[in-house]
C-alpha cells in the first residue's frame, strides 16, 4: 500500500516508474516525454506523496486505537492481540540534471528503461540524509523552482552544505516544506 501510494503519485504527476529499492520507489522526469517544468513536476509529486502517506498514518493511528480497545477483550478471552499498524515515513531526495537515461541491460539479461549518473547518485544522497518525513533537494532543482513555481521556492528553507558519500564537494541543499497549515 504504502509503496503504491507513492509510486502511483509520481505517475499521476508524469513520472516514470524506474524500480522499487526494498521500501523505496525511484521515479525520474523528463523522459521518455519531454518536460520543461520536469523538477516542478517531481517536486510537487513529493509534495502529495508526502501528505498521501501523512493521512494514511493518521488512519493506521485511529485503527489503531482501535485495535488496542479490541486488544484488552482479547487478551482477556485468552485470543492472540491483533498486531499494532506502524507509522509510515517518507524520506525524499530530488536533483534535476543531465542523466543517461534509455534501455539498459543486454540480450542476455534484462533490460531495463532507466537512468543513471552523477545527478542521479545525487538524489540518491539526498534521499538518504533526508530522514524520513522531508523533502531534500539539491541547488538545480531550487533553481528550477525558483524559475517555475517561485511561491513554492520561497517557502524552501535552505540549509547548511552537505558532504555526502561519493560527492567530492559539499551541495548546497534545500527542505520542501509539504505540511498544510493547521496540519496535525
Amino acid at each position: 500500500l504504502y509503496l503504491a501510494v507513492v509510486a502511483d503519485t509520481g505517475k499521476t504527476h508524469d513520472g516514470t516508474l524506474d524500480k522499487y529499492i526494498g521500501d523505496s520507489v525511484m521515479a525520474f522526469w523528463g523522459a521518455p516525454t519531454p518536460n520543461r517544468q520536469h523538477a516542478l513536476a517531481c517536486v510537487r509529486a513529493a509534495i502529495e506523496a508526502q501528505r498521501a502517506v501523512h493521512e494514511l498514518n493518521q488512519r493506521r493511528t485511529l485503527e489503531n486505537q482501535q485495535r488496542e480497545l479490541e486488544n484488552r477483550a482479547r487478551t482477556a478471552s485468552g485470543l492472540p492481540p491483533k498486531p499494532i499498524l506502524p507509522v509510515l515515513l517518507l524520506g525524499t531526495g530530488i536533483n534535476t540534471g543531465m542523466a543517461a537515461v534509455g534501455l539498459m541491460g543486454s540480450e542476455a539479461h534484462i533490460q531495463n528503461y532507466t537512468v543513471f549518473g552523477r545527478e542521479v547518485n545525487l538524489a540518491s544522497r539526498l534521499e538518504s540524509a533526508s530522514g524520513r518525513g522531508r523533502i531534500l533537494i539539491g541547488e538545480a532543482t531550487y533553481q528550477q523552482l525558483r524559475r517555475d513555481d517561485p511561491g513554492l521556492a520561497t517557502t524552501c528553507v535552505t540549509l547548511p552544505p552537505v558532504t555526502l558519500k561519493g560527492i567530492r564537494t559539499a551541495v548546497n541543499v534545500y527542505e520542501v516544506p509539504w505540511q498544510q497549515a493547521g496540519a496535525v
